[in-house]
């Protein structure tokens, strides 16, 4: 009996990073906004005068690095799908080039 090759897609990858985007987008930077906009006046996170230091030395440890570039990328992602569906629901073909050139910018 022969076997039938199947075709694998990469669409569930491109759609379970898009729904990831949006779920952080929707959870985790209305959270962090919310923290933020909230820490610098109620002193939080130190003075005013000293919060780039503070956020800074902070940011720059390694596991808080990666997971802000984790959510910035999934947030990033999320957006860029939406716009180039938004695009093709348009009718406006934009071609492979472009295509590839949004997703990997």
């Amino acid at each position: 009996m022969e076997t039938k090759k199947q075709n694998k897609h990469l669409k569930p990858l491109y759609w379970g990073l898009f729904s990831v985007g949006g779920t952080v987008a929707a959870f985790a930077l209305a959270a962090i906004t919310f923290i933020v906009c909230m820490g610098i006046p109620f002193g939080w996170f130190g003075s005013v005068d000293k919060f780039y230091e503070s956020m800074h030395g902070f940011c720059s440890h390694w596991f808080v690095f990666l997971v802000l570039a984790g959510l910035i990328f999934t947030i990033m992602w999320h957006g860029t799908h939406r716009l180039y569906y938004v695009l093709h629901d348009m009718h406006i073909h934009v071609g492979d080039k472009v295509k590839y050139g949004l997703y990997f910018f």
